[in-house]
């Protein structure tokens, strides 16, 4: 073989080589294209291990749901001020978890996400593994704009699905209120949200919870599906929830007096129906 023939031979496994490479992703910031007329600061990045100096208290959380990264930015125009925070979670299970014990009474949409939550003081949504907090530091109407915009251009960039809502939930009745669906994976997250429910969870640290609120007032019944890591951990629950020498009726250990029924599945698996409604919930729960 010549050395030309040579050259072009290693040439075209050069480019084979180049052209088998995964392609590396570009990091989600934001760019002063994004905001024309605003001074868009350097990206900020920050590690596990960084976290806690970074977002000063409440970094546990984020990890027990299983976090990466997080990447800051600051945005400026004469006094007006946003701070974007872009949160890189394990996979969208763990973002969407962080969403939803993060976010409040919602207001406007954000048009490209099923999951988001405006309001005057932030906006928060998720997609993907991804998620999102801008922050606008004055109530302005130029500085909730940007914020907005913000939001957009990120939302535009991330090429990911957005999370999908398990079984039950995607079916009625306990469709019927998606938005106030959450998902707790541990006791730090079951303290910031659901309070009520963390004397059946003394001594368990490891499990994952969908819970979903279905009607409201007189009607309000909370639905959840718990797995736990143990049958250990099931015994227990079931225990410190009062119904664990319950004998089960077609499936379910009911306590009439507080309008709770807990059903078993498997060692590990336990569906829960808390509220007036939860005779008819069992009902139509297959």
């Amino acid at each position: 073989m010549s050395i030309r023939a040579a050259c072009a031979l290693l040439s075209l496994i050069a480019l084979l080589f180049l052209a088998s490479r995964p392609a590396v992703a570009k990091p989600l910031q934001l760019t002063e294209k994004d905001l024309p007329g605003w001074e868009v600061g350097a990206p900020e990045r920050y590690s596990a291990k960084q976290l806690y100096g970074y977002i000063n208290g409440g970094a546990e959380i984020y990890l027990e749901y299983g976090f990466r990264h997080v990447t800051g930015q600051r945005a400026a125009k004469d006094r007006h001020e946003l701070q974007c925070d872009v949160y890189e979670m394990v996979n969208a299970e763990a973002a969407f978890g962080m969403f939803s014990t993060l976010r409040g009474r919602c207001g406007s949409t954000l048009p490209g996400t099923a999951w988001h939550c405006v309001t005057p003081e932030q906006i928060l949504f998720t997609k993907g593994k991804y998620l999102v907090s801008i922050v606008p530091y004055d109530r302005s109407a130029d500085t909730r704009n940007a914020a907005m915009k913000a939001a957009r251009a990120l939302v535009g960039r991330i090429r990911q699905a957005d999370y999908r809502v398990p079984k039950p939930f995607r079916d009625a009745p306990f469709s019927t209120d998606q938005k106030s669906l959450r998902y707790l994976r541990g006791p730090l997250a079951m303290q910031n949200v659901l309070g009520d429910w963390l004397p059946w969870f003394n001594g368990i640290q490891r499990f994952d919870m969908y819970h979903v609120t279905v009607g409201d007032g007189g009607r309000r019944t909370e639905a959840a599906v718990i797995a736990f890591r143990s049958k250990r951990d099931a015994d227990r629950f079931l225990s410190q929830s009062g119904l664990g020498d319950v004998t089960a009726q077609k499936g379910w250990r009911i306590d009439g007096k507080r309008d709770l029924s807990v059903r078993r599945q498997g060692d590990r698996r336990v569906h829960v129906l808390w509220g007036t409604q939860h005779t008819d919930l069992r009902s139509r729960w297959r």
